[in-house]
C-alpha cells in the first residue's frame, strides 16, 4: 500500500521513542488504521512547532500520512489533549504505561481493531479519573488474554460443566473448577471464591458501565498473583514496565 497522504482519525499516544538525533518515533493507536509508527522529524529541536505530538499520555483528533510497509508521518494535531492526572502521577503513569506496552504486543501493527481502540481509551479515562488503577489494569490483562492466543474458561467448570457454587482456579487445566472438583488438581490455587467471582466479571464486564469501584486489599493481592501467574505460564509476555510496577508495590511496602 502506498502513502496514502491527507488522513483524519483519532489516536491514543502509546509510546514515543528517540530515533536519530533530533527524531522521534510515535507509537499511536488509531481508530481507522490500527497501531501506527509515526516518524516525527525535527520534533526533540528546541524550535520544533510539534513537541506536543509528543507528549505522553495524550490523544486527539490528527491529520498525517500513513504507511502500510513503512514509517508513517504525523503532520499536525487537530485536537490534542493530555490525561493531566495519568502525566503526573507515578503510579498511574505506570499503570497505563503497562497496559499500553501488552497492547503493542498483542496486536499487529496496522491490524485495525476498533472494539480495542474504544477499551483502551475508555480504561486510560478511567485510570485518569481515579478509578482504581490495579483493577482497571487486571480487567484488560483479562480480556487481553483472547487476543494473545490464551481462552480460559470462566464460564463452567473445566471438568463437570457446572456454572454454579464455589469455584477455584486451575492453571493446569486453564480454567475455573467446582468445589466438587477440587480434589483433582492438588495445585489450584486456593483462591477465595469472591475473587473467582471477581475474574469471571471481568472477563465480560464492559468499562463504558463501570462507575466505581471497591475491592478489598486480601482480594486485590489474590487478582494480582492470579493473572500474573496466568500470563506468566501461559503467555509468556513481561515487558519492562511490568518490572517496574512490581518494584514500586515494594516501594510502597
Amino acid at each position: 500500500m502506498p502513502l496514502v497522504r491527507n488522513q483524519v482519525f483519532h489516536g491514543l499516544v502509546l509510546r514515543s521513542q528517540d530515533y536519530l538525533d533530533n527524531d522521534q518515533l510515535l507509537y499511536v493507536f488509531t481508530d481507522r488504521f490500527g497501531i501506527i509508527t509515526f516518524w516525527l522529524r525535527g520534533v526533540k529541536k528546541p524550535r520544533s512547532k510539534k513537541h506536543y505530538l509528543a507528549l505522553p499520555f495524550t490523544y486527539g483528533k490528527y491529520q498525517g500520512s500513513i504507511n502500510r510497509r513503512g514509517f508513517s508521518f504525523l503532520n499536525d494535531a487537530l485536537q490534542v489533549q493530555q490525561f493531566e492526572k495519568i502525566a503526573t502521577d507515578l503510579r498511574l503513569n505506570a499503570y497505563t504505561s503497562y497496559i499500553y506496552d501488552l497492547v503493542l504486543r498483542a496486536f499487529a501493527a496496522g491490524e485495525v481493531q476498533l472494539l480495542w481502540f474504544n477499551k483502551i481509551m475508555q480504561a486510560t479515562k478511567l485510570i485518569d479519573q481515579g478509578l482504581d488503577a490495579q483493577i482497571i489494569t487486571n480487567i484488560i490483562e483479562i480480556q487481553l488474554l483472547q487476543p494473545f492466543g490464551v481462552q480460559p474458561n470462566w464460564h463452567s467448570c473445566v471438568i463437570g460443566g457446572e456454572t454454579q457454587g464455589d469455584f477455584d482456579y486451575s492453571l493446569v487445566k486453564a480454567g475455573i473448577i467446582c468445589q466438587k472438583h477440587w480434589a483433582e488438581d492438588e495445585h489450584r490455587l486456593h483462591l477465595a471464591p469472591k475473587a473467582v467471582s471477581y475474574l469471571r466479571l471481568f472477563a465480560q464486564i464492559d468499562l463504558q458501565r463501570i462507575g466505581q469501584i471497591k475491592v478489598s486489599a486480601n482480594i486485590k493481592a489474590q487478582l494480582r498473583q492470579t493473572i500474573d501467574a496466568i500470563y506468566r505460564d501461559s503467555v509468556g509476555v513481561y515487558p519492562k514496565s511490568k518490572k517496574f510496577l512490581d518494584q514500586m508495590d515494594h516501594w510502597q511496602i
